[in-house]
């Protein structure tokens, strides 16, 4: 079993909002429909230093500023000095700063300490092109002063006064009901942080603290209405893209083996023009990835771009849709809080802008699948030590059928992870002939179409 699941820091970096942001100066840069630019000329210089050993120390973490409205990013890599520089930033936009780790895990965010007691402020906006140099401490990072910066009124939580949102040592509040969980008087679509626990969503793997993971939440944002049934979410943005999907797949092989795939989708929103689409993140986990051999094209390596030519798991050609479905090399794991960004390019070729879409991987465990099928009844039998999701049993899963050229003739309906058996239809499969059977579990889509994480059985042949 392929073990998926450990207990870390989530702390947050987007939000979830209903319009794009239009104040704040710099706007002059990109197009999108929702009203906003999608980037600035500004190119934001800083640096870092540990608590202990100096800047030479955060050589390699990663430094994102993210707009509070529009949850656009802009990333920077930490030199071997402790500098970093982030290139088309909207300084007069609220922001959010989160510190993240040479493997794209969130180590990190900025608070400084309110005058009200047990609070701590997290956004803020800039004076210019500097920011103050920045410390990190455990999970906190904090400015030596306050040049160059100013802070915005919103607080969170600092329940014991150690300077940290509660969010770095607490999962989430419970007892709040109602379309304002945390009672702040902001609505839960466009909360930064809904729960009030200062995590900001899109790195909390429980947005509404009902004790639901969101990747299994039907209500992930507590606004009471179902999500597939509106567009708010980590995964939907309202300037930029309509919507950014990862989806991973496990597949045993016959020889032992297991191939996990990623495959990211997203809808670029009209008026949006870029250079490219493709994927930054953690290169432990994306280098050596790779395109498989179809009929029409050799096997490649990956070059991290997203295509909308129809044949990329994108639709129909300029659709809008850009996909890549990618292998990733032997051994490479996906990490529970690791985090990956959609990037849009704009500019020139030669020196590219980045408008940037967070979305972080939660807290599952993968498992196996197997099954067994019953000849005389067409009883397809869920194996009782199948647990493709470690203990989550709201899942689905399906049997594919293909016959002996390899061609699918049948995939059953989605059955509850909770039903252990489903039929095959009679007369479907003929006597005598040899057919492959493999099983599958989904978790739910968060959009619809794209399911989050889907566990393959062994493939099996079967002589009816």
């Amino acid at each position: 079993m392929t073990r998926f699941a450990f207990r870390a820091l989530a702390l947050g970096l987007a939000l979830t909002v209903a319009s794009c942001g239009g104040g704040g100066g710099d706007e002059d840069g990109g197009s999108s429909s929702g009203g906003g630019a999608l980037f600035g000329s500004t190119t934001v210089s800083g640096s870092i230093a540990g608590a202990t050993g100096g800047q030479s120390r955060m050589a390699g973490w990663v430094v994102v500023l993210t707009e509070r409205l529009t949850r656009i990013s802009r990333v920077g890599e930490v030199n071997s000095s402790g500098i970093f520089t982030i290139k088309g930033v909207r300084p007069g936009e609220s922001h959010a700063l989160t510190l993240l780790s040479p493997d794209y895990v969130v180590r990190g965010m900025f608070a400084v300490s309110s005058s009200t007691s047990n609070k701590v402020q997290m956004f803020f906006r800039m004076q210019g092109s500097s920011l103050p140099r920045l410390i990190h401490r455990g999970y906190v990072v904090s400015p030596q002063s306050s040049d160059g910066i100013t802070l915005d009124t919103e607080t969170v939580n600092d329940t014991n006064g150690d300077g940290a949102p509660d969010g770095s040592t607490v999962l989430g509040l419970a007892g709040l009901s109602g379309v304002d969980l945390d009672q702040d008087g902001v609505g839960n679509e466009i909360d930064p942080d809904i729960d009030g626990d200062g995590l900001l969503n899109v790195f909390d793997n429980d947005d509404d603290a009902d004790g639901a993971e969101d990747v299994v939440d039907t209500d992930a944002n507590g606004n009471l209405l179902v999500d597939t049934a509106e567009t708010y979410g980590d995964q939907y943005f309202q300037t930029g893209v309509d919507f950014m999907a990862t989806s991973l797949e496990v597949k045993p092989q016959s020889d032992g083996s297991t191939k996990t795939y990623l495959i990211f989708s997203t809808k670029v929103r009209a008026g949006a023009v870029p250079l490219s689409v493709q994927v930054r993140g953690p290169t432990s986990l994306l280098n050596g990835s790779t395109i498989e051999a179809s009929d029409s094209t050799p096997a490649s390596a990956w070059d991290k771009l997203l295509l909308d030519n129809g044949a990329s798991e994108d639709g129909f050609e300029k659709d809008g849709i850009y996909a890549r479905k990618v292998l990733l090399a032997s051994g490479r794991v996906v990490r529970p809080f690791q985090s990956i960004f959609l990037q849009l390019a704009f500019g020139s070729a030669t020196d590219p802008v980045f408008a940037e879409f967070p979305m972080t991987f939660p807290n599952i465990d993968l498992g196996s699948l197997a099954f067994s099928f019953s000849t005389s009844t067409r009883t397809v039998v869920k194996s009782g030590a199948s647990k493709p999701f470690g203990d989550l049993t709201s899942y689905n899963w399906s049997v594919i059928i293909n016959n002996s050229d390899g061609i699918k003739i049948y995939e059953s309906p989605l059955t509850a992870g909770t039903t252990d058996s489903l039929v095959i239809p009679d007369k479907l499969l003929q006597s005598g002939s040899t057919y492959s059977f493999q099983a599958t579990a989904q978790l739910l889509d968060r959009i619809p179409g794209y399911p989050a994480f889907v566990v393959y059985s062994t493939a099996s042949d079967v002589t009816y």
